[in-house]
């Protein structure tokens, strides 16, 4: 590194950057965040390096975003990507004021209620619900933008099968709810969910329902571990005599029966099967690995071996029958 300026030397000496822990204060809420500081090299005093320093407040805005479950900027962008939509024509559509995403995109960050309002844009349905009721808050330039966004996003839902739509969309509205600890600050997320089930079908070997109960509820609780801020399919989960299970999930794979998977009842429960094949395309690496880490760990287990096991955590020995399953627990989840 270049030699930098140092006040109490009065002149320019070489530098040690050390990687340490500090604690800093941001929203009312103590940051703890591994930073770089450098220090000169004559008297040990601690030196300022803009570059530095501007890189240690990203880092201490991540990590409370992440701790918090506070939408990024970059989430942000991809949002106003997916909808062909500007900042100043979502604030006004969701009826808030015109610079308020301007400034979020610029690095404030936003409230809880902010937050979980653009999280839950994330799911088209959610977004459609906002543009009918108050469409007529944009120009027609940016309500024509909008539509032929939403068109193409209908387009491959639908992908020319008018009953998958359908059932795509009553799932959209029965799991749709606000971003917040119990479903892992994650809207649902149709796609994710039924590819997570795909993944774990494609080997072939039998899956029972409440086997893929166990699946889905290690799999979002992991990458809510890892991530240390949001879950993958944006289920919710409760406490159940046989483990966690998703929320209303005889529903969730009622409707993708005989058109992603099919359901047979046999002596030892529920099989599910595959009628599509798994795609990796809506998966980030991050989120791969979760899925591969999850499957090696119970590869070849019974939905019983399964049930067990899960009664072990933290998350089923603190709660009661009936009981949401809070993603706090994911601290404690015994994979990693």
């Amino acid at each position: 590194m270049n030699k930098v300026y140092c006040y109490l030397c009065d002149q320019s000496s070489e530098v040690t950057v050390k990687k340490e822990e500090e604690i800093h204060t941001i929203k009312g809420t103590p940051v703890k965040c591994e930073v770089e500081n450098a220090y000169c090299g004559q008297c040990g005093s601690k030196v300022y390096i803009p570059a530095l320093n501007d890189a240690n407040l990203d880092r201490m805005d991540h990590t409370y975003r992440r701790q918090n479950g506070i939408i990024t900027v970059q989430e942000i962008e991809e949002i106003l990507r997916q909808y062909n939509i500007g900042a100043k024509p979502l604030a006004a559509m969701l009826g808030w004021g015109e610079v308020t995403i301007l400034r979020y995109l610029k690095g404030q960050i936003p409230d809880r209620a902010h937050s979980n309002t653009l999280l839950s844009l994330k799911a088209p349905y959610v977004f459609s619900r906002y543009f009918k009721q108050k469409q007529e808050r944009l120009t027609p330039v940016a309500r024509t933008k909008v539509l032929r966004a939403m068109e193409g996003l209908n387009t491959k839902l639908i992908g020319g099968k008018d009953e998958l739509y359908e059932r795509s969309q009553r799932l959209s509205q029965a799991y749709h709810m606000q971003p917040d600890i119990y479903n892992g600050f994650v809207p649902f997320n149709l796609e994710k969910m039924v590819q997570v089930i795909l993944f774990f079908l494609k080997s072939g070997d039998p899956v029972y329902e409440t086997g893929m109960n166990k699946l889905l509820w290690y799999v979002d609780m992991l990458c809510y571990k890892r991530s240390q801020r949001q879950a993958l399919t944006g289920l919710c989960y409760k406490h159940n005599i046989y483990g966690p299970v998703p929320l209303w999930y005889s529903y969730l794979y009622g409707s993708l029966d005989d058109v992603y998977i099919t359901l047979v009842e046999d002596k030892y429960g529920t099989q599910i099967g595959a009628l599509a094949d798994f795609s990796t395309d809506v998966f980030s690496d991050d989120e791969l690995d979760v899925l591969e880490t999850v499957a090696n760990n119970f590869k070849g287990w019974s939905a019983k071996k399964i049930s067990q096991y899960s009664h072990q955590e933290t998350a089923y020995r603190q709660t009661t029958n009936g009981q949401f399953i809070s993603f706090e627990y994911a601290r404690d989840l015994s994979l990693s």
